[in-house]
């Protein structure tokens, strides 16, 4: 699959010490819509520490994000306002219990573009 879009990755987390911390990735992916969604795919690299990965990002019509890894480390999350979402990553050093809360989601997609 021949990458189609330019995709940058902003986001933050947080430490225990509730001091957030940037992240922000510049990658090639593949945009394209199967009814009732939009999917981006794209490899993740050394920088991201998860070479050997592919993550797509489904973005429903009704709002829910589903991020999906497959490769060296596994694991499916669903973003959907208002929601509490425990997963499991697999990772080449032993599984890891991710929690994620949602407070909101915002996309806005197209086949020209968009954000999520």
């Amino acid at each position: 699959m021949e990458p189609n879009v330019l995709l940058t990755i902003e986001g933050q987390q947080w430490n225990d010490q509730d001091k957030p911390q940037a992240i922000r990735l510049t990658t090639e992916g593949r945009l394209y819509r199967r009814d009732p969604a939009w999917y981006v795919v794209y490899d993740e690299s050394t920088a991201t520490g998860m070479e050997g990965t592919q993550t797509t990002m489904r973005i429903a019509d009704d709002g829910t994000v589903s991020l999906i890894r497959t490769g060296s480390h596994g694991m499916k999350l669903t973003f959907t306002a208002g929601n509490r979402h425990i997963t499991r990553m697999e990772t080449p050093y032993g599984d890891l219990d991710v929690e994620v809360y949602t407070s909101l989601v915002q996309t806005q997609i197209s086949e020209t573009g968009g954000y999520i």
